[in-house]
Order: structure tokens, then C-alpha cells, then sequence
């Protein structure tokens, strides 16, 4: 099911496919920010297989923090990910290129700023978003805690649910 919608904040519970490549580059050099393929388990009722089926994304750092730490990181280009349901094969391709502002926290936690495509599963009900995969395409921000909770704001994006696209 695909819906589009706007919101000023709920909470839930993700991890972002972007992941910090510190110590890659020095600051502001880009350099390539590969996905890496996956398997898991415990978002949706099936396990879930992540194929990457185009990738030339990059990273940049934009700023570090004292001991050299990653504080804000940019990141770009074309991703697509075949995305299958373990139990009953069925896939389908999600493009989840665009443009993203990553804000790495001391105390572990992220905010992730989104023009484009994202990838965020949704591990425990959370107000606004229950447990699941969601892929959205549009403008949308994420702010990640440690204890695993997410907020979501600023979301002008169309939003699927891959648990629901692939049951």
C-alpha cells in the first residue's frame, strides 16, 4: 500500500542505510559510501533479503568533531535495492537515490536529512509508525536515539510499506 502524506513528528523505531565511512577521506573529500548487501529479520513477519542492484553513492565529511569523530557527513548519488521476501520470493526494486545531511550525536544517536529515497525499518510500534519496512521518496527527517526509537518529521514524501508490499 502506498500513501502519501505529511507530518509534523511521530516516533519510530529504524536504522538508516546510510552508515558513517569515517577515517575514508579527510574532510570534504568524497568518496564512495557502498551499501552493503542484507539479511534480516524482526521487521517484518518473514526475513528480508536487501539486494544492491545499483550503487555509486558517496560520502563526504563536513565537519569533525574534536577527537576527529564524524559530526555531519553529506551523502549522494543513484542506490536501488532489490528488496525479497525470504518465504515466498517475492521482490520488488526500490530506487533510493538522492541526497542526504547525517548528524552523528557523541552519544551514538543520528539525524538524517533526506531529499530522494530512503530505506527505514521500523523495528518496534512507535506512535505514528508501526512495525515495518518503509521505503518514502520525497523531503523527510529522521532522528535515530540509542535506545532505538526514531522521530520522524518534516515528512512530505510518499510513503510504502515493504512489509505490507511483500506479505
Amino acid at each position: 500500500m502506498r500513501r502519501t502524506f505529511t507530518i509534523a513528528a511521530v516516533a519510530a523505531s529504524a536504522v538508516g542505510l546510510l552508515s558513517s565511512a569515517a577515517g575514508a577521506a579527510g574532510t570534504g573529500d568524497w568518496h564512495p559510501a557502498p551499501s552493503e548487501p542484507f539479511v534480516t529479520s524482526g521487521v517484518c513477519s518473514f526475513t528480508m533479503k536487501g539486494d544492491i542492484v545499483r550503487d555509486t553513492t558517496e560520502a563526504r565529511t563536513l565537519s569533525t568533531y574534536p577527537d576527529g569523530s564524524v559530526e555531519v557527513e553529506e551523502a549522494r548519488g543513484p542506490l536501488a535495492i532489490r528488496f525479497t521476501n525470504m518465504s515466498t520470493g517475492r521482490s520488488v526494486v526500490r530506487d533510493l537515490s538522492g541526497h542526504g545531511i547525517i548528524h552523528y550525536f557523541q552519544d551514538g544517536g543520528r539525524e538524517y536529512r533526506l531529499d530522494g529515497g530512503g530505506s527505514v525499518p521500523v523495528r518496534v510500534d512507535s506512535p505514528g509508525f508501526p512495525q515495518g519496512w518503509y521505503i518514502l521518496h520525497g523531503s523527510f527527517t529522521v532522528v535515530g536515539h540509542t535506545d532505538g526509537t526514531r522521530i520522524f518529521s518534516d515528512v512530505h514524501a510518499t510513503v510504502e510499506n515493504l512489509c505490507e508490499t511483500l506479505a
